[in-house]
């Protein structure tokens, strides 16, 4: 049998081609890699140990080399986070920003305890300069502190614009403040926080400080406060200025008020709130003078001041008198420009100009927080009051007092009621009547006629009306208006007035009796509707006397803080339970009434 003869190389030759296809030539290459490197001889010991040193010394050097380039090269580019200062390398980017020493030193994290900022900045630079000369051209001429904006170089300009500005003033408590614009604070805070120490001091309060220590070497004699200063000069950073905030000066005295009809604060002109007009004879006041004007008036010359303010322990009425150790005050001088006066002067200055109407005394300097007290302290006020005896019912009905000239408020009013603070409808209706009360229809209890009135009524109710006045009944409507016409008003019967015995009991019980008194109608247009309870703590000096006008009483009371001395006596109307008036069954007019005393400080 034929065998078919099988070539020798032929499977080597499949699989060659196969791995020709498979690579493609890839990987295959002619160089060799390890060509050149050279077979190192073998060292004995000694020069192996030398060779080792050599090899690490090099192997430090290129280390050290390759950080610094490296680190410098990241610094250059920002590729590479700057730690903060204190750090080397924060402070080195502080030097190449360039900061200036004020802004080196408050943030640099460096400054010792009693060190200034400048001093500080100037001892990092020179220890960073020692080490790194290049980074002296970082502040040159042309250098801007990005942290302050060169605000620190303005400081003594500052200073100056703030001495020559309280150049006119005595003051010597002076607080500094810094206004900057917003964007300005933000960026430094940002910056401040991403390269500055940790807790260093803001732009703020470093700017004031040094203005401060400034201001010191030109003005030595004043005194920098944090609280309560006399002024307060605010820098404008956005205009290199200097604001002042003139503080008021405070005066506590005792003024007695010895005329009637003098209010106790400046009163505008109810025609022309205090414009000028023809009705106040162009001097914008509803009164010519006021306890405010007397007192505050003489002293803006001596204060240099522009305006005052009154603030008293209260109140009393305009035809009321404030007699005994009289009423504590504490007038307010705004902006003024002196301070220290003699106080003798100031009582001087006030008493010989009120020509009578006031007297002063016990001035001292004060201070806002004593205008509250006395704004907030509850006296016990003495009082003396005068009044009249009626018969019960022979007296016109209170009346609310409504300013027509002033005009009304909206329908609202001022605490957002349609009627009014708290008037129903009837008070409402008295208000908008034009005719008093005592010259409507009625007189007392009796009712008077006119032929008008007469002539719709009825012929019975005539002849009633004739029977009551005694006249003939008889005749024709007409006869019987006639004779209604001509006759004499008929005399009510009054009920008669108490004895002398009884109006001093009465006087002497009312010690110790609480009062309910209703908002009284005199005031009710400005003040809440609701009730209040008083008490009467103390009565004296009692005194009746009856002369050819009637009955007259005198009294002495001592009532608490907050009380209505005249509706106590004249009852208002039934507003005021129990009232003298009530009590004695009688109408009471008050004739007078005075301040005795204030039970304060």
């Amino acid at each position: 049998m034929k065998m078919t003869e099988v070539p020798k190389d032929s499977g080597t030759e499949e699989k060659e081609d196969w791995t020709a296809f498979a690579n493609a030539g890839f990987g295959e290459t002619d160089i060799d890699l390890w060509d050149d490197l050279e077979a190192a001889p073998t060292p004995d010991s000694e020069n192996e140990t030398e060779s080792d040193d050599k090899q690490e010394k090099d192997s430090s050097s290129t280390d050290d080399d390759w950080s610094e380039h490296y680190q410098s090269d990241q610094m250059e580019t920002y590729l590479q986070e700057i730690p903060p200062a204190p750090s080397l390398p924060g402070l080195k980017h502080l030097l190449r920003m360039g900061t200036c020493d004020h802004c080196l030193g408050r943030i640099g994290g460096k400054k010792s305890f009693g060190q200034d900022i400048v001093s500080a900045g100037n001892e990092i630079r020179a220890n960073i300069l020692a080490t790194d000369p290049e980074l002296a051209s970082a502040r040159d001429g042309d250098s801007y502190c990005q942290f302050c904006e060169e605000l620190f170089a303005e400081a003594p300009l500052l200073a100056r614009l703030m001495n020559d500005a309280l150049a006119d003033y005595e003051c010597s408590r002076l607080q500094i403040g810094a206004q900057f614009p917003k964007d300005q604070a933000e960026e430094e805070d940002l910056i401040r926080k991403r390269y500055g120490a940790p807790g260093s001091a803001p732009l703020k309060s470093s700017l004031v400080e040094n203005v401060a220590k400034e201001l010191l070497i030109l003005n030595p004699k004043i005194k920098l406060v944090n609280e309560k200063p006399q002024i307060l000069a605010l820098l404008d950073m956005l205009t290199l200025a200097v604001n002042l905030d003139i503080r008021s000066h405070y005066i506590y005295g005792r003024y007695r008020k010895l005329e009637r009809g003098i209010p106790q604060t400046r009163w505008p002109c109810r025609s022309c709130k205090g414009r000028g007009c023809m009705r106040c004879d162009g001097t914008g006041k509803q009164y010519l003078h006021s306890v405010q004007d007397s007192v505050g008036n003489p002293l803006l010359e001596l204060f240099g001041s522009k305006e005052h303010s009154f603030h008293g322990m209260g109140r009393e009425d305009i035809d009321v008198r404030c007699m005994g150790r009289g009423r504590p005050f504490v007038i307010e001088m705004k902006s003024p420009k002196i301070r220290s006066v003699d106080m003798a002067v100031v009582e001087k200055a006030i008493n010989s100009q009120a020509e009578g109407r006031i007297e002063v005394d016990s001035m001292r300097d004060s201070q806002r927080s004593e205008v509250v007290r006395i704004k907030d302290t509850p006296a016990e006020k003495s009082y003396r009051i005068r009044f009249k005896l009626h018969p019960l019912g022979t007296m016109p009905a209170p009346v609310p007092n409504h300013r027509k000239e002033g005009g009304r408020r909206g329908k609202k009013g001022r605490r957002g009621k349609r009627n009014g603070s708290g008037r129903g409808k009837d008070e409402e209706a008295i208000l908008d009547t034009d005719t008093p009360v005592e010259e409507n229809n009625v007189k007392g209890n009796t009712p008077i006629y006119d032929e008008a009135s007469l002539t719709i009524l009825k012929k019975a109710e005539l002849v009633d009306i004739c029977i009551a006045r005694k006249v003939a009944k008889s005749g024709t409507k007409s006869d019987l208006i006639e004779r209604i016409l001509n006759s004499p008003e008929p005399q009510p019967e009054l009920p008669p007035l108490p004895d002398e015995n009884k109006i001093l009991k009465i006087l002497n019980g009312l010690a110790g009796t609480t009062l309910e008194q209703r908002t009284p109608l005199r005031v009710a247009h400005r003040r809440a509707d609701k009730i209040r309870k008083r008490q009467v703590m103390v009565v004296e000096d009692p005194v009746v006397e009856s002369t050819e006008e009637g009955i007259i009483a005198e009294v002495s009371l001592r009532c608490e803080s907050g009380t209505y001395v005249k509706e106590t006596v004249h009852g208002d109307g039934g507003r005021t339970i129990p009232s003298v008036s009530s009590l004695l069954g009688a109408d009471c007019e008050v004739l007078w009434l005075d301040v005795a005393d204030i039970h304060a400080d």
